[in-house]
C-alpha cells in the first residue's frame, strides 16, 4: 500500500513528532511511504539526505508552499500505485501493528464507503460522541487524515485549509458514498495542540 506522509516542518517540537511518526512507519513491511513536504523546507543536502539514509529509505516528494494542503492530497492521488492508498499528517502515530492492513480492508469490506479515517484515541475516551461507538467502521462527516480511499475517488477543488476536510469529504459524498472512520486504526494525534492549525478554543 502507498503510504502519503505530509510533513510540516515549523517547530523543534513538530520536528521531533515526524521524526517519531517515521521510525514507527519503518515497522510496516507491506507500505510504500513518500514524504510529501513544502521545497523550502527540505534542504536537499542535509533533511533530504537524512530521511533517506536514517529513516527509510522513504521517497521524497517536493510540493509548493502555497495550498499545500490541496496539493500534497493531490499529488498522492497523483502518485499513488496501489487501488487504495493512505495519507496521512506527520503528527499521527498509528498505534496497532495492522494499521494499514485493517484501512484496507474495512474500505474493501464496504464498498458504500469512499473514505476512511483513522480513529484518534481521544475520540474514544469517555463522554466523548465515539466513546461507545465499536462497530468496525462508524459513518461520520468531514473526516481528514489518516484517511484511506480508493484511487479515482477524489478531484481537489480549492478551499481555505480550516473548511478543506469538509470539501474534501463532500466531494465523495456527490458521489452518493458514505465517509467515516475505521474503528480498528487506532492513531495517537501527537500533535494535538501543535498542529499547523492553530488551536482555538
Amino acid at each position: 500500500m502507498d503510504v502519503f506522509v505530509r510533513v510540516y516542518r515549523g517547530t523543534p517540537v513538530r520536528s521531533c513528532l515526524t521524526m517519531a511518526l517515521l521510525y514507527r512507519l519503518e515497522d510496516f513491511p507491506n507500505i510504500r511511504v513518500t514524504i510529501l513536504s513544502p521545497s523550502s523546507q527540505i534542504p536537499i543536502d542535509s533533511e533530504t539526505y537524512w530521511y533517506q539514509n536514517e529513516v527509510g529509505p522513504f521517497k521524497i516528494g517536493e510540493i509548493s508552499e502555497a495550498n499545500f494542503h490541496i496539493f500534497a492530497k493531490c499529488n498522492a492521488e497523483h502518485l499513488a500505485k496501489s487501488d487504495i492508498y493512505c495519507v496521512m499528517d506527520d503528527d499521527q502515530l498509528p498505534l496497532p501493528n495492522d494499521f494499514f492492513e485493517q484501512g484496507r480492508i474495512a474500505l474493501e469490506n464496504h464498498p458504500e464507503y469512499g473514505m476512511l479515517a483513522g480513529f484518534p484515541l481521544e475520540y474514544g475516551l469517555s463522554g466523548q460522541p465515539y466513546a461507545e461507538r465499536t462497530e468496525d467502521v462508524i459513518e461520520a462527516h468531514s473526516i481528514g487524515c489518516p484517511y484511506f480511499v480508493r484511487k479515482g475517488t477524489l478531484s481537489f477543488p480549492d478551499g481555505p485549509l480550516r473548511q478543506y476536510d469538509g470539501i474534501l469529504s463532500k466531494v465523495v459524498t456527490d458521489q452518493g458514498l458514505k465517509t467515516g472512520f475505521a474503528r480498528k486504526c487506532l492513531y495517537n494525534h501527537l500533535g494535538y495542540g501543535f498542529s499547523q492549525v492553530e488551536h482555538v478554543d
